[in-house]
Parts: structure tokens; C-alpha cells; sequence
């Protein structure tokens, strides 16, 4: 009897034992399914604040995306957290005319992990941007994914852009400088040729310049260049280019302007010239040498170095002349 006693003794002890044990366990998982929570939470709070864009896929579907993937996109976030990755890529297309196609390629395949990939490219709408994007493949629970992240670049595109302006621009006179000068040329001949038009080059030079620079200093010398390329500039028509060609020379580049319509536009900028008062310099005068682009001819050296010979006779021949 007392053997009988004590079996069923020792198992009720064991099952409270084992009871208990669950239940701890039960505690410590619901514990560690909190902190995984909040946890989450917290990463997806974090990634939320980010500026850059962050998005989450699988093969399916749109896992993650933080609101500068909603704004940067224009997609509302509730919506985006409900599209299927086809889906998010259509819209994605219709932001830029030449989208990516990493999206495509990095999320195809499920059971194959992608390389880690990166590039640039840009949206059109809402607005313009260049967006910078590093992707890099993820183990999920559903399988292979990518992690994709997003960086606005568009003020530093704008910087880029707007310091390669800059270095096109002469800074003293505001027109074009000489490399600028020679990439408008070679657009200009490309444009003649298939149009058929007429293109014409004039060279000018302010003369007796290092007179004045030498009498009255550089400063002076500036204010004359200055005032030489604002009447310049004021003459041209709407599709004509003036530039400073180096030191005292400017060329004016006229398109659909043969070589009688040139002289014409130089004599009438000489006569402008003519009648400018720079500070107590007195008149201040220059030279012009006038070319057309002759007939097989792609390239503008041929045609400048003969407005530059018809320059040098006008030197000659007294200045303050066209030829």
C-alpha cells in the first residue's frame, strides 16, 4: 500500500513541476515577443524619421516603406503598405521617363539571393529629383528579399549643374567664355547642316586695349569690357551667341546670317561701340573680322581663323572697321 502511496505522489509532484515550467516559459516567450515588438517598433519609428527613403520587399510584396518613399514617390502610406511589387513598380515607372530596373530585377526570384547593386536616376514627378539608391539582398522568413535605400541628391545635382554653368560663363562680362563659345559652335554647324541655313562667325577686338590698361589700370580695363560685351550682348538676336573669346577678342556667332547680314550686324554693333563713353576714357572703338561657314566645313576653326584674317586687315588697314 505504501508503494501505491507513493507512486501517484511522485507524479503529481512531477506535473506541478512541469506546469510550472511552461508556464514560464509561456512568460519568457511572451516577454521576448514584446521586446520584439517593441523593438520593431522602435527600428520602424527610427527608420520613419529618416530623410532617406527606405523600402523592404520579398518577391511578392511591399514589406516596409517609410514615409520619404511615400513622399518621394507620391504614393499615399497606406496605400503603399498594401502594394504588391508589381504594383509599386508601375507606379515607379510612371515617376520617371527612364526608371531603373533593379526593382525587376532584384525581387523576381524568391529562392535566389540578388547581388548588392547601386545607382542613380531620376523621377519626374510629382517634382524633380535625382535619387542616389543602394539595394542589397535580405533573408526573410519568406524567402530571399531586398533591402532598398533611397537618397535625394537633387541639390547636389543642382550644384553640379549650376557649377558647370558657372564654368561656362565669362565672369567678368557675363557672356559665354571660350570653351562654352566652341561647344555652341559645333552645335550651331550641327543645326546648319541639317537645316540648310546660312551660319556666320564675327571677331571682334576693343582696340588700343593695352593703351587703356596701361594709362589707366586694369580696373579701367575692366569697365570697358564690361561695357563693350553689355552692348554686345544687347544686339544679337533672340538665337545668336556672343562669347568672350580671350582678352579683348569676342565672338558673336549668327545663325541663318550669311556674310552680307554679318557685316551688316558688325558695322552696326562698331557704330554702338563707336558712340560708348566709358568713364573719362573717351571713345572707345573696335575691329571686326567677318566669316561665313563655307560648304563642307564641320568644324568652326576654318571659318573663325578667316574672320580673325579679315580682323587683323581691319587692324591694319587703321581699326575701327569691319571687313
Amino acid at each position: 500500500m505504501e508503494e501505491m502511496a507513493e507512486g501517484p505522489q511522485l507524479t503529481g509532484i512531477s506535473a506541478v513541476d512541469e506546469v510550472a515550467r511552461l508556464r514560464e516559459e509561456l512568460r519568457a516567450e511572451r516577454a521576448l515577443r514584446r521586446t520584439l515588438e517593441a523593438s520593431h517598433g522602435a527600428l520602424q519609428a527610427a527608420f520613419s524619421r529618416l530623410e532617406g527613403g527606405v523600402l523592404l520587399l520579398d518577391a511578392d510584396r511591399v514589406l516596409f516603406a517609410n514615409p520619404a518613399i511615400a513622399a518621394a514617390f507620391d504614393i499615399p502610406s497606406e496605400r503603399l503598405q498594401r502594394m504588391t511589387r508589381e504594383q509599386f513598380v508601375r507606379d515607379l515607372r510612371r515617376s520617371s521617363n527612364e526608371p531603373p530596373d533593379f526593382l525587376d530585377r532584384s525581387t523576381k526570384d524568391s529562392h535566389a539571393a540578388v547581388e548588392e547593386a547601386r545607382g542613380e536616376f531620376e523621377i519626374q514627378f510629382p517634382q524633380w529629383r535625382s535619387l542616389r539608391w543602394v539595394s542589397k539582398p535580405v533573408r526573410l522568413p519568406s524567402g530571399h528579399g531586398v533591402l532598398i535605400l533611397f537618397n535625394d541628391i537633387s541639390a547636389d545635382s543642382d550644384l553640379a549643374s549650376g557649377r558647370e554653368q558657372r564654368a561656362l560663363i565669362d565672369e567678368l562680362t557675363g557672356l559665354e567664355n571660350r570653351k562654352a563659345g566652341e561647344q555652341s559652335a559645333l552645335r550651331e554647324i550641327r543645326d546648319a547642316r541639317r537645316y540648310g541655313r546660312p551660319l556666320a562667325f564675327v571677331l571682334f577686338d576693343v582696340d588700343h586695349f593695352k593703351r587703356v590698361n596701361d594709362s589707366h589700370g586694369h580696373l579701367a580695363g575692366d569697365a570697358v569690357l564690361r561695357e563693350v560685351s553689355r552692348c554686345m550682348s544687347g544686339l544679337p538676336r533672340g538665337g545668336d551667341t556672343a562669347v568672350r573669346w580671350g582678352g579683348e577678342e569676342f565672338l558673336v556667332i549668327l545663325t541663318g546670317v550669311g556674310l552680307d547680314g554679318a557685316r551688316l550686324f558688325a558695322e552696326r554693333v562698331r557704330r554702338a561701340i563707336e558712340e560708348l563713353r566709358v568713364g573719362d576714357l573717351g571713345q572707345v572703338t573696335i575691329s571686326a573680322g567677318v566669316a561665313e561657314l563655307e560648304l563642307g566645313e564641320d568644324e568652326p576653326g576654318p571659318a573663325i581663323a578667316r574672320a580673325d584674317a579679315s580682323l587683323y586687315e581691319a587692324k591694319s588697314r587703321g581699326r575701327n572697321r569691319v571687313i
